[in-house]
Protein backbone atom coordinates (compact mmCIF):
# COMPACT_ATOMS: atom_id res chain seq x y z
CA UNK A 1 0.00 0.00 0.00
CA UNK A 2 0.98 3.67 -0.64
CA UNK A 3 3.92 2.63 -2.83
CA UNK A 4 3.76 5.78 -4.97
CA UNK A 5 3.41 8.53 -2.34
CA UNK A 6 7.14 9.08 -1.88
CA UNK A 7 8.07 9.15 -5.59
CA UNK A 8 5.02 11.30 -6.35
CA UNK A 9 5.90 14.02 -3.87
CA UNK A 10 9.66 13.83 -4.32
CA UNK A 11 9.17 14.39 -8.05
CA UNK A 12 6.65 17.16 -7.47
CA UNK A 13 8.91 19.08 -5.08
CA UNK A 14 11.84 18.68 -7.48
CA UNK A 15 9.73 20.11 -10.30
CA UNK A 16 8.86 23.13 -8.16
CA UNK A 17 12.47 23.91 -7.28
CA UNK A 18 14.10 26.86 -9.02
CA UNK A 19 17.11 26.01 -11.15
CA UNK A 20 20.48 27.46 -10.23
CA UNK A 21 20.46 29.58 -13.39
CA UNK A 22 17.08 31.03 -12.40
CA UNK A 23 18.40 31.88 -8.94
CA UNK A 24 21.53 33.46 -10.38
CA UNK A 25 19.49 35.47 -12.88
CA UNK A 26 17.25 36.77 -10.10
CA UNK A 27 20.14 37.87 -7.92
CA UNK A 28 21.91 39.51 -10.87
CA UNK A 29 18.86 41.67 -11.52
CA UNK A 30 18.53 42.54 -7.84
CA UNK A 31 22.17 43.62 -7.74
CA UNK A 32 21.74 45.74 -10.88
CA UNK A 33 18.84 47.59 -9.26
CA UNK A 34 20.77 47.95 -6.01
CA UNK A 35 23.81 49.42 -7.76
CA UNK A 36 21.65 51.90 -9.63
CA UNK A 37 20.01 53.18 -6.44
CA UNK A 38 23.32 53.24 -4.59
CA UNK A 39 24.63 55.67 -7.20
CA UNK A 40 21.58 57.88 -6.59
CA UNK A 41 21.54 57.92 -2.79
CA UNK A 42 25.07 57.10 -1.59
CA UNK A 43 28.68 57.89 -2.26
CA UNK A 44 31.61 55.48 -2.28
CA UNK A 45 31.65 51.74 -2.90
CA UNK A 46 28.48 49.76 -3.45
CA UNK A 47 27.08 48.25 -0.24
CA UNK A 48 25.03 45.08 -0.83
CA UNK A 49 23.78 45.36 2.75
CA UNK A 50 21.35 48.03 1.61
CA UNK A 51 19.49 45.42 -0.44
CA UNK A 52 17.11 43.12 1.43
CA UNK A 53 15.51 40.39 -0.67
CA UNK A 54 12.06 39.64 0.76
CA UNK A 55 8.95 37.76 -0.35
CA UNK A 56 9.28 34.22 -1.62
CA UNK A 57 12.94 34.61 -2.61
CA UNK A 58 13.87 35.98 0.79
CA UNK A 59 11.94 33.23 2.57
CA UNK A 60 13.24 30.49 0.23
CA UNK A 61 9.74 29.49 -0.84
CA UNK A 62 9.96 30.59 -4.47
CA UNK A 63 8.87 28.03 -7.05
CA UNK A 64 8.98 27.51 -10.78
CA UNK A 65 7.98 29.17 -12.99
CA UNK A 66 9.83 32.23 -11.64
CA UNK A 67 7.72 35.05 -10.23
CA UNK A 68 8.39 38.65 -9.23
CA UNK A 69 11.34 39.33 -6.95
CA UNK A 70 10.56 41.61 -4.02
CA UNK A 71 13.35 43.71 -2.56
CA UNK A 72 13.71 46.50 -0.05
CA UNK A 73 16.26 49.14 -0.85
CA UNK A 74 17.44 50.85 2.33
CA UNK A 75 17.85 54.59 1.98
CA UNK A 76 19.90 56.88 4.25
CA UNK A 77 18.03 58.17 7.30
CA UNK A 78 18.46 61.70 5.98
CA UNK A 79 16.10 60.83 3.12
CA UNK A 80 13.37 59.95 5.61
CA UNK A 81 13.56 63.39 7.19
CA UNK A 82 13.70 65.07 3.78
CA UNK A 83 10.59 63.28 2.53
CA UNK A 84 8.70 64.13 5.71
CA UNK A 85 9.28 67.82 5.02
CA UNK A 86 8.06 67.97 1.40
CA UNK A 87 4.66 69.36 0.51
CA UNK A 88 1.96 66.94 -0.58
CA UNK A 89 2.28 63.17 -0.73
CA UNK A 90 5.94 62.66 0.09
CA UNK A 91 5.73 58.89 -0.24
CA UNK A 92 4.40 59.17 -3.78
CA UNK A 93 7.14 61.64 -4.62
CA UNK A 94 9.74 59.22 -3.26
CA UNK A 95 8.45 56.40 -5.46
CA UNK A 96 8.57 58.65 -8.51
CA UNK A 97 12.11 59.69 -7.60
CA UNK A 98 13.22 56.06 -7.39
CA UNK A 99 11.45 55.34 -10.67
CA UNK A 100 13.33 58.16 -12.41
CA UNK A 101 16.64 56.93 -11.02
CA UNK A 102 15.99 53.44 -12.39
CA UNK A 103 14.80 54.83 -15.71
CA UNK A 104 18.19 56.49 -16.21
CA UNK A 105 19.88 53.08 -15.95
CA UNK A 106 17.16 50.97 -17.61
CA UNK A 107 15.68 53.29 -20.26
CA UNK A 108 14.11 50.47 -22.28
CA UNK A 109 12.29 48.96 -19.28
CA UNK A 110 8.65 49.98 -18.82
CA UNK A 111 8.87 51.02 -15.18
CA UNK A 112 5.82 51.72 -13.03
CA UNK A 113 5.34 53.17 -9.53
CA UNK A 114 2.21 52.38 -7.57
CA UNK A 115 1.16 51.76 -3.99
CA UNK A 116 4.42 50.94 -2.26
CA UNK A 117 6.62 49.59 -5.05
CA UNK A 118 8.46 50.55 -8.18
CA UNK A 119 8.17 47.66 -10.64
CA UNK A 120 10.89 46.93 -13.18
CA UNK A 121 9.53 44.27 -15.60
CA UNK A 122 12.69 42.72 -17.01
CA UNK A 123 12.39 40.00 -19.64
CA UNK A 124 12.82 37.00 -17.35
CA UNK A 125 11.83 38.56 -14.01
CA UNK A 126 10.05 41.59 -12.67
CA UNK A 127 11.81 43.23 -9.74
CA UNK A 128 9.54 45.05 -7.29
CA UNK A 129 11.52 47.65 -5.36
CA UNK A 130 10.29 49.05 -2.06
CA UNK A 131 12.26 52.10 -0.85
CA UNK A 132 12.68 51.57 2.89
CA UNK A 133 14.38 52.69 6.08
CA UNK A 134 15.96 50.45 8.70
CA UNK A 135 14.71 50.87 12.28
CA UNK A 136 16.70 50.17 15.43
CA UNK A 137 14.40 47.28 16.41
CA UNK A 138 15.10 45.32 13.21
CA UNK A 139 11.94 46.35 11.41
CA UNK A 140 11.71 48.52 8.32
CA UNK A 141 9.59 51.51 7.37
CA UNK A 142 8.12 51.34 3.89
CA UNK A 143 6.26 54.03 2.00
CA UNK A 144 2.58 53.76 1.08
CA UNK A 145 1.07 56.30 -1.27
CA UNK A 146 -2.65 55.80 -0.52
CA UNK A 147 -4.69 58.35 1.45
CA UNK A 148 -2.14 61.10 1.20
CA UNK A 149 0.87 58.91 2.00
CA UNK A 150 2.10 57.14 5.12
CA UNK A 151 4.87 54.98 6.56
CA UNK A 152 4.19 51.37 7.52
CA UNK A 153 6.19 48.82 9.43
CA UNK A 154 7.55 45.63 7.87
CA UNK A 155 9.42 42.75 9.50
CA UNK A 156 10.59 40.30 6.82
CA UNK A 157 13.02 38.70 9.27
CA UNK A 158 10.14 37.67 11.53
CA UNK A 159 8.22 36.27 8.55
CA UNK A 160 11.25 34.20 7.56
CA UNK A 161 11.86 32.95 11.11
CA UNK A 162 8.22 31.89 11.46
CA UNK A 163 8.81 29.43 8.61
CA UNK A 164 12.31 28.30 9.56
CA UNK A 165 11.27 27.65 13.16
CA UNK A 166 8.69 25.16 11.89
CA UNK A 167 11.11 23.70 9.35
CA UNK A 168 13.81 23.13 11.96
CA UNK A 169 11.47 21.19 14.23
CA UNK A 170 9.44 19.40 11.59
CA UNK A 171 11.90 18.58 8.80
CA UNK A 172 11.09 21.30 6.23
CA UNK A 173 7.36 20.60 6.22
CA UNK A 174 6.43 24.28 6.24
CA UNK A 175 8.54 25.14 3.20
CA UNK A 176 7.46 22.01 1.33
CA UNK A 177 3.76 22.62 1.95
CA UNK A 178 4.02 26.33 1.12
CA UNK A 179 5.67 25.52 -2.20
CA UNK A 180 3.00 22.97 -3.06
CA UNK A 181 0.22 25.38 -2.15
CA UNK A 182 1.73 28.05 -4.37
CA UNK A 183 1.27 25.60 -7.23
CA UNK A 184 -2.37 25.17 -6.15
CA UNK A 185 -2.81 28.95 -5.92
CA UNK A 186 -1.48 29.42 -9.44
CA UNK A 187 -3.17 26.40 -11.05
CA UNK A 188 -6.61 27.06 -9.56
CA UNK A 189 -6.40 30.86 -9.43
CA UNK A 190 -6.92 30.88 -5.66
CA UNK A 191 -7.59 34.43 -4.38
CA UNK A 192 -5.44 34.13 -1.24
CA UNK A 193 -2.27 36.10 -0.56
CA UNK A 194 0.91 34.05 -0.32
CA UNK A 195 1.52 35.47 3.16
CA UNK A 196 -1.89 34.11 4.21
CA UNK A 197 -0.92 30.62 3.04
CA UNK A 198 2.40 30.88 4.86
CA UNK A 199 0.75 31.88 8.13
CA UNK A 200 -1.85 29.13 7.80
CA UNK A 201 0.79 26.50 6.97
CA UNK A 202 2.90 27.32 10.03
CA UNK A 203 -0.12 27.10 12.31
CA UNK A 204 -1.22 23.86 10.65
CA UNK A 205 2.10 22.04 10.89
CA UNK A 206 2.45 22.81 14.59
CA UNK A 207 -0.86 21.10 15.38
CA UNK A 208 -0.89 18.34 12.74
CA UNK A 209 -0.82 14.97 14.55
CA UNK A 210 1.63 13.50 12.02
CA UNK A 211 4.09 16.40 11.91
CA UNK A 212 7.01 14.15 12.89
CA UNK A 213 6.40 11.73 10.05
CA UNK A 214 8.31 11.55 6.75
CA UNK A 215 7.35 12.46 3.19
CA UNK A 216 5.49 9.14 3.14
CA UNK A 217 2.67 11.09 4.85
CA UNK A 218 2.56 14.05 2.47
CA UNK A 219 -0.65 12.92 0.78
CA UNK A 220 -2.42 13.11 4.13
CA UNK A 221 -0.68 16.39 4.95
CA UNK A 222 -2.12 18.04 1.86
CA UNK A 223 -5.57 16.61 2.45
CA UNK A 224 -5.64 17.62 6.12
CA UNK A 225 -4.41 21.14 5.38
CA UNK A 226 -7.46 21.91 3.28
CA UNK A 227 -9.69 20.89 6.20
CA UNK A 228 -7.62 23.15 8.46
CA UNK A 229 -7.78 26.10 6.05
CA UNK A 230 -11.54 25.80 5.59
CA UNK A 231 -12.20 26.71 9.22
CA UNK A 232 -10.53 30.11 8.71
CA UNK A 233 -13.10 31.36 6.21
CA UNK A 234 -13.85 35.02 6.97
CA UNK A 235 -11.16 34.92 9.64
CA UNK A 236 -8.10 37.10 10.09
CA UNK A 237 -4.37 36.48 9.96
CA UNK A 238 -1.65 38.33 11.87
CA UNK A 239 1.56 39.19 10.03
CA UNK A 240 4.59 37.95 12.03
CA UNK A 241 6.63 40.63 13.77
CA UNK A 242 4.25 43.58 13.39
CA UNK A 243 0.88 44.58 14.75
CA UNK A 244 -1.03 44.10 11.52
CA UNK A 245 -3.94 41.81 10.73
CA UNK A 246 -5.79 41.27 7.48
CA UNK A 247 -9.02 39.55 6.55
CA UNK A 248 -8.95 36.22 4.73
CA UNK A 249 -12.46 36.60 3.34
CA UNK A 250 -14.15 33.59 1.75
CA UNK A 251 -13.72 34.08 -2.00
CA UNK A 252 -11.28 31.14 -1.96
CA UNK A 253 -13.66 28.78 -0.16
CA UNK A 254 -15.05 26.89 -3.15
CA UNK A 255 -11.53 26.21 -4.43
CA UNK A 256 -10.54 24.90 -1.01
CA UNK A 257 -13.56 22.59 -0.94
CA UNK A 258 -12.79 21.32 -4.44
CA UNK A 259 -9.14 20.74 -3.56
CA UNK A 260 -10.10 18.80 -0.44
CA UNK A 261 -12.53 16.60 -2.38
CA UNK A 262 -9.84 15.79 -4.95
CA UNK A 263 -7.22 15.21 -2.25
CA UNK A 264 -9.51 12.68 -0.55
CA UNK A 265 -9.83 10.78 -3.83
CA UNK A 266 -6.10 10.99 -4.44
CA UNK A 267 -5.34 9.64 -0.96
CA UNK A 268 -7.68 6.71 -1.52
CA UNK A 269 -6.00 5.97 -4.84
CA UNK A 270 -2.57 6.24 -3.21
CA UNK A 271 -3.63 3.70 -0.59
CA UNK A 272 -4.82 1.28 -3.27
CA UNK A 273 -1.76 1.96 -5.46
CA UNK A 274 -3.76 3.24 -8.42
CA UNK A 275 -0.87 5.41 -9.47
CA UNK A 276 -2.31 7.00 -12.60
CA UNK A 277 -5.63 7.82 -10.94
CA UNK A 278 -3.89 9.31 -7.91
CA UNK A 279 -1.58 11.43 -10.06
CA UNK A 280 -4.51 12.67 -12.13
CA UNK A 281 -6.35 13.86 -9.02
CA UNK A 282 -3.25 15.60 -7.65
CA UNK A 283 -2.74 17.23 -11.05
CA UNK A 284 -6.23 18.74 -10.86
CA UNK A 285 -5.08 20.47 -7.67
CA UNK A 286 -1.50 21.37 -8.48
CA UNK A 287 -1.23 21.44 -12.26
CA UNK A 288 1.19 19.76 -14.66
CA UNK A 289 4.18 19.95 -12.33
CA UNK A 290 2.66 17.02 -10.48
CA UNK A 291 3.62 14.12 -12.73
CA UNK A 292 2.96 10.44 -13.05
CA UNK A 293 5.85 8.23 -12.00
CA UNK A 294 4.60 4.76 -12.86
Amino acid sequence: MWAYVIPHFNTFLANLELTQSQRDDAMTKVESVGRCLHAKYYQGSYDPGNVVVVGSYGKETAVRPPSDIDMLYLLPASEYYRINQVLGNGQSQLLQEVKRALADTFPRTDLSADGQVVKAPFTSYSVEVVPSFRCDDGTYLTCHTADGGSWRSSNPGAEYRAITDVDTTYDLKATHLIKMLKAWKRNCNVPLKSIALEIAVCSFVYQWPHNKQSIFWYDWMVRDFFVFLYQYRNGTAKVPGIQEEFSLGDSWLSRCESAYSRAVKACDYEHDEYELLAADEWKKIFGDQFQRVG
